[in-house]
């Protein structure tokens, strides 16, 4: 099924998100899919696609900065404006891609070949940390007032408890710190740069300030109009990109009570049922990511979090015989169509495979 999918762009084989919503190339999606599948090869390709398209100049029509990678190329035209670089999270995913290339190969001609758009990559995260070592995600730093997305982590439709759904910038996810967070501990291994290995510790530091100790829980962000609290999978799904010793006993026992909520028949939930009720869109509010439960998967078992991993395997069942992009306890009328076939679903299905 993933052949559907594939593409030769400028010569190197990549991949479409999915069909028939998404016949784009996704950063995202496409190095989440080769990190779920562990395919090295899919990822070179991806790797080099994204390089070829890395940002040169700041932007405000398309989200552009230096050293950032695309988020879907081509891009989409929203709200006036196209969104071709509106991911604070894609160029994570280039350094993340790298470091698990190596690893996976031995190979380090890439590395050597890219040397220079890592280090761009590097220094585009290194712009967007504020004096806390947050990562912060600002349209302002394109010369814009606004994305054509609302938000620009992968959850891009909305976000609750703000006016039209989107944050006041600049806003720092959960999530995407996170991920930025791992991409620092990818770029100092790769350039073997103690500097870098110190910039990521103090961005670990920072991961209390989303903690919210009254309600034992993290907030999903941090805006300009204070803590976005949410009960969401993205505290699940940023376990993936931690490492052991990142979280206190208290956070993570807290981030296995509040998942309690989002547990179905079939795997977690994007909301709470609760917090769901109250999304404007549904896409990433009462549904199941096939691909976010083999991301769960994987972080859950660095923690030891048992329970939380037999939680995600219940997907397997519900993605027996086909690809979708997501699954639903309750079904609404006026859902859009979703993508059958997905890519990384079918990445998924080869994680709980392997």
């Amino acid at each position: 099924m993933m052949e559907r999918l594939a593409k030769m762009r400028g010569g190197l084989r990549v991949y479409d998100a999915g069909l028939p919503r998404f016949p784009r190339n996704f950063t995202r999606d496409s190095v989440i899919a080769a990190l779920l599948a562990e395919d090295a090869v899919m990822m070179r390709d991806q790797l080099l696609f994204c390089a070829r398209h890395q940002g040169k100049t700041a932007d405000p029509l398309t989200g552009e900065e230096p050293g950032k990678i695309h988020h879907e190329y081509p891009g989409y035209p929203l709200r006036d404006r196209m969104t071709t670089y509106n991911a604070c999270d894609s160029t994570a995913f280039f350094l993340i891609g790298h470091d698990f290339y190596v690893n996976k190969t031995a190979d380090h001609s890439l590395i050597e070949a890219q040397s220079n758009e890592i280090a761009l990559a590097v220094q585009y995260i290194e712009s967007h940390l504020n004096a806390a070592a947050l990562f912060e995600e600002s349209p302002h730093l394109c010369g814009a007032e606004q994305f054509a997305l609302k938000v620009t982590y992968w959850k891009d439709s909305e976000i609750l408890d703000r006016p039209n759904g989107q944050p006041i910038y600049p806003v720092s996810y959960l999530l995407a710190h996170a991920q930025n967070l791992a991409a620092m501990r990818s770029a100092a291994r790769l350039l073997n740069s103690d500097t870098l290995a110190q910039t990521a510790i103090k961005m670990c530091a920072a991961l209390r300030l989303f903690w919210d100790d009254a309600a034992a829980m993290f907030n999903v962000a941090l805006d300009q109009n204070g803590a976005i609290q949410t009960v969401t999978s993205d505290a699940l799904h940023a376990l993936y990109f931690l490492e052991p010793g990142d979280l206190t006993p208290a956070q993570l026992a807290g981030i296995e009570r509040a998942s309690e909520a989002l547990e179905t028949s079939i795997g977690y939930m994007n909301m709470s049922p609760e917090e769901a009720a109250k999304a404007a869109y549904n896409y990433h509010a009462n549904t199941i990511w096939p691909f976010e439960q083999g991301m769960i998967h994987a972080g859950a078992g660095k923690f030891g979090l048992d329970r939380v991993q037999r939680v995600c395997e219940r997907v397997q069942r519900a993605i027996d015989g086909r690809d979708p992009e997501t699954l639903q306890i309750r079904i609404t009328t006026d859902d859009a169509p979703s993508c059958d076939p997905q890519l990384w679903t079918i990445a998924a299905k080869r994680y709980f495979d392997l």
